[in-house]
Parts: structure tokens; C-alpha cells; sequence
């Protein structure tokens, strides 16, 4: 598909798209030259999505585009799919696993199987909103309603929610963590008890540069307000397990919320 045809599906969404060759880059990086990104970038006139290429990328093809609800998805003929749209505030891209052919199986996939499920009960439309009776979401989150009760002396306050060291965190009023690993973040690395202990025989100055530890994949309780810059505050009633999205991880994306 031509970058003309592409511009016109982005517009037709009230999105805005810019191109450019991106084998300057691969010169200096050692990038190859069948590599791509897909970003979203900022001028004075506000975000829009930039799609580099280099010479020999493979192309890109547009399965769906809903302009009502702001979503495209898009297929890259190396087998990569790409769901690009508008959440709350900000525009996204996301990659997508499997063989999503169309917008609304590219939102289904991203949800985790546990929302999945719930969802299934749901008419089409509710399932498609951000707050439901069967889950709430903000951005990647997904929250989900349960019955518990939490000892008040385990209940985390203010605590941030975090897909990776260095993303921008969402500010939960009440938290709860069980089981996972402890893990030790240095640099914006994550090490294990065993990985830190056995750096720190060999660099005596690690503990100075420990900016914190964190618990890995536990199961994850929240309840009262969730904050974050790029949405609107969730307020959650009771307790409800957290579950991140099913994002699926590819170096064509350089932008993920």
C-alpha cells in the first residue's frame, strides 16, 4: 500500500501520519536496512504517528480502519500486525499476536485470557468499553472485580503499578501484592536475590546505584483511586485483581503508552 493510501486511512480517523526513510539511521546504528518503527511523535501541532522505514522494510497493508472508534490495524508482510488508535488522551500503537484480522479481534487479543473469559458474557458494545461489569481498564491495566479481605497492616498506599522499571506508573490509593519474586533494580535492570548477590561481590559500589526493589509477577490486588497523566482517574469499589495487557513485544514499536 502506498503512503498516500495510508494517509488517507490515518485521516479518515482524524489521526496524522508522517514517513521517512530511515536508512540514515541504519548507517550509524548498523540497524539493517528491512527494519521499521512505528512511534508516536510530537510537534506544535500535537501527537501524530511517524512510520520509518528502511529500504528494504517490508511493506505495509491495512486490514481494518473504524473511524468512529478510532482504530486501525494494520499488517506489515514480514507477518507483524499493528493496532494504532485513540485512548482517553493519547494516540497508540500496539503490537498484536496472532492472526487478528480485523479491529475488534486485535482489541480481544490484547485483553488477558481471565478478561477475556469475562468478557464473553457481555454484549459486544460493553464489552468494547473501558468500564464494564466484568472489568475496568486504564491504559494496559485491567482490573477486575473479587471478593477479598486484606489484613490492613499488608495494605500497600499510593503504590505504583509499572509494566517496566521505566515506564510512567500508575499511582494506585491502595494496593496489595502476593507471592511473585523480589527483584532489585539497578540501572533500570531488574536482578534477581542471586543475580544482585553475585554482582555485588564483584562491584562493591552496586548498592549505591540500587534505586529500588520490586516484587515480579505477583498477584496484584487494588482498590480506591488509580492515577495516571495520560487518563482519567479510576475510582475501584472493593477489591479488584490487576492484570496487564497482552501486548506483544516487538522492536517495530518504539512508543507503547
Amino acid at each position: 500500500m502506498t503512503n498516500e493510501s495510508l494517509q488517507k486511512h490515518f485521516e479518515s480517523m482524524g489521526a496524522r501520519v508522517k514517513f521517512r526513510s530511515d536508512e540514515t539511521r541504519a548507517r550509524w546504528s548498523g540497524a539493517p536496512l528491512n527494519s521499521f518503527t512505528i512511534d508516536i511523535k510530537r510537534d506544535p501541532r500535537g501527537e501524530f504517528f511517524e512510520i520509518a522505514r528502511g529500504k528494504d522494510a517490508p511493506a505495509l497493508e491495512l486490514l481494518q480502519v473504524k473511524p468512529q472508534e478510532r482504530h486501525l490495524l494494520l499488517y506489515a508482510t514480514d507477518g507483524q500486525r499493528f493496532l494504532c488508535g485513540h485512548d482517553e488522551r493519547h494516540w497508540f500503537v500496539a503490537g498484536i499476536a496472532g492472526a487478528a484480522s480485523t479491529v475488534r479481534d486485535a482489541k480481544q487479543s490484547l485483553m488477558p485470557e481471565v478478561v477475556r473469559e469475562g468478557a464473553k458474557s457481555l454484549p459486544r458494545k460493553q464489552a468494547n468499553k473501558r468500564r464494564n461489569t466484568a472489568f475496568m481498564r486504564q491504559g494496559e491495566w485491567f482490573f477486575v472485580p473479587v471478593d477479598l479481605k486484606v489484613p490492613e497492616d499488608r495494605i500497600l498506599k499510593n503504590e505504583p503499578l509499572q509494566r517496566t522499571a521505566g515506564s510512567k506508573p500508575h499511582i494506585c490509593l491502595e494496593l496489595y501484592r502476593e507471592g511473585g519474586e523480589l527483584v532489585y533494580i539497578v540501572g533500570g535492570q531488574a536482578l534477581t536475590k542471586a543475580e544482585y548477590a553475585k554482582r555485588s561481590k564483584a562491584d562493591a559500589t552496586l548498592h549505591k546505584r540500587l534505586t529500588r526493589t520490586m516484587v515480579r509477577n505477583p498477584k496484584v490486588y487494588a482498590r480506591g483511586y488509580v492515577k495516571h497523566e495520560d487518563h482519567a482517574t479510576l475510582t475501584l469499589k472493593g477489591w479488584h485483581r490487576v492484570f496487564i495487557n497482552a501486548e506483544f513485544t516487538t522492536s517495530a514499536v518504539s512508543f507503547l503508552d
